[in-house]
């Protein structure tokens, strides 16, 4: 049951006594609206990976914090009716648009699972909704190699110490498992098989990844008692039978489960200012289909960006251009990349089948193709628009982070550019090619489409070791942490970054947390 306001704020009030914070002192404000803001120890901003693992251990050290997400709760129901589908598409599954990239049809406005971006160049994928892109990711939780991460990460990363320390407690914290001997064997999963099969006549290595799933659920879901929904390849409008373990059923889970952290839904951060001491943070509170009702705002010392990739550069951008926060770095807004991603279609080939059981389940690797490592995942779309195809796939890479956010004032906004053209990005597209390529020739005449006009995986913006220091902290603002994917310089090692962004908020914010309680 949802407490009343007066009641949280006189609970926060009280955790900040606890945890030896005064109350904001209204002499260091300025203005009806910082007046008027709420006192709280620390600010969450997003509900994802990072902002999950940023309120779990925020709440586990003592700390009161609220967690700000723009979007709605998206609670498994019974009747496995929570998300769209892609035979029922509406309202719920873009957010606040008429339209989707994965459905022809007109679509009520409504504060939706998924917000397709359009930046100069490539559009770009990213969850809305407690629980921030688990929502709507295909669940992969791949560490890179060695080598892959020292592409991508450079030496801004330990990766010894990552390896032995972050990616475990990453692992533990999401529950993670691959997909199990009896439901790879089963009719619904025939197309994991076959993509299985065509990459190692190709000569390429396979395995299977670690899933962010509860299998017992897809069991279920195959024996006819759950919704079919993960086995029938939906998943990027959310999981209806409850098979994903989002982290708004896992790690966020066990932080309000403290009784210190408070997640407000459907509260759209619209500005950051720094006042004295402390940053007040400004909110947009709106019903769910995006109609403002009220205006509040929340005051603390410590605040930690997790809104991802597009949420937190657009935010810091924004905020450094408009005067908020004029002191930021010049650097954030630059290092953005895209993963490397781009959708494979496969179509014409003897394996073309019903069977789409998801969310993912094989990744083929070439990492050592010529022109730039390759990895394709397994990635059934399961949307009906895509016609009889034989397998959609997913290629990544290690891409440079040729993308800039800038702010433009004509719209108030935060824009992102990115070179489609540059023979760097092409090389990649062609490396992805050649790849997709051996399979075909290996299995049979086909049509092969890699296409890199989209990403599910922005990356960077406010990258660690330029526009952040090693805990996250923003050069010249004590207590205003990133701790998301903007941190990371534009891919993750040609594995999706869910793993390694969990891993990073998990090291960020224990570094950080440890240079609170010295001061």
């Amino acid at each position: 049951m949802k407490r009343p306001v007066q009641t949280r704020r006189a609970i926060l009030k009280r955790g900040a006594a606890v945890a030896g914070l005064s109350a904001l002192p209204t002499a260091l404000l300025s203005g009806e609206a910082a007046r008027a803001a709420e006192p709280v120890d620390a600010v969450v901003v997003g509900s994802g990976y990072a902002g999950s693992v940023a309120a779990l251990r925020l709440a586990s050290a003592g700390l009161r914090c609220v967690v700000l997400e723009r979007g709605r709760r998206w609670t498994i129901t019974p009747a496995g009716d929570t998300f769209a589908t892609p035979t029922r598409p509406d309202g719920r599954a873009a957010w606040l648009a008429t339209g989707s990239p994965f459905s022809d049809a007109r679509l009520n406005l409504s504060t939706g699972v998924l917000e397709a971006y359009a930046g100069a160049g490539l559009l770009c994928l990213a969850g809305a909704g407690v629980g921030g892109g688990s929502l709507v990711n295909y669940a992969v939780m791949e560490e890179p190699s060695e080598a892959l991460f020292r592409a991508s990460f450079g030496d801004r990363l330990d990766h010894r110490e990552m390896t032995e320390t972050w990616y475990p407690r990453a692992r533990r914290l999401i529950g993670v498992a691959p997909i199990p001997d009896d439901v790879l064997d089963s009719p619904s999963y025939a197309n994991a098989r076959d993509f299985r099969r065509a990459a190692e006549r190709a000569g390429l290595h396979t395995r299977r990844v670690d899933m962010a799933m509860n299998w017992d659920t897809v069991r279920a879901e195959l024996a006819g008692t759950a919704v079919p929904s993960a086995s029938v390849g939906e998943a990027m409008w959310g999981v209806n039978s409850g098979a994903k373990r989002s982290v708004d059923r896992t790690i966020l889970a066990a932080a309000e489960a403290t009784g210190r952290a408070e997640v407000l839904p459907l509260h759209q951060v619209e500005d950051l200012k720094r006042v004295g001491d402390r940053y007040l943070v400004e909110c947009r509170r709106i019903d769910e289909d995006g109609r403002p009702l009220s205006t509040p705002s929340f005051a603390a010392r410590h605040v930690f960006l997790a809104a991802g990739s597009l949420g937190t550069t657009r935010l810091l951008v924004r905020a450094r251009e408009r005067g908020s926060l004029p002191a930021l770095s010049p650097r954030i807004g630059e290092n953005w990349g895209s993963g490397g991603d781009h959708v494979v279609v496969r179509a014409g080939l003897p394996l073309t089948g019903k069977a789409q059981g998801g969310p993912s389940h094989i990744l083929a690797t070439d990492w050592d193709n010529p022109k730039a490592p390759v990895s394709l995942l397994s990635f059934p779309l399961g949307y009906p628009a895509l016609g009889p195809v034989s397998s959609t796939a997913l290629g990544m890479s290690v891409v440079p982070p040729l993308g800039r956010f800038r702010y433009r004032k004509a719209t108030d906004s935060a824009e992102l550019t990115w070179p489609a053209a540059d023979p760097r990005l092409l090389r990649v597209t062609a490396a992805v090619a050649s790849t997709a390529g051996r399979m075909n020739l290996a299995t049979g005449p086909g049509l092969d489409a890699p296409l890199s006009i989209m990403t599910s995986h922005s990356m960077g913006g406010v990258v660690l070791g330029e526009a952040a220091d090693d805990s996250g902290q923003l050069a010249g603002h004590p207590g205003l942490f990133v701790v998301d994917s903007s941190l990371l310089p534009g891919s993750s090692g040609a594995v999706p970054p869910a793993l390694t962004t969990t891993a990073l908020a998990d090291r960020t914010v224990t570094t950080a947390l440890g240079r609170m309680r010295s001061l």
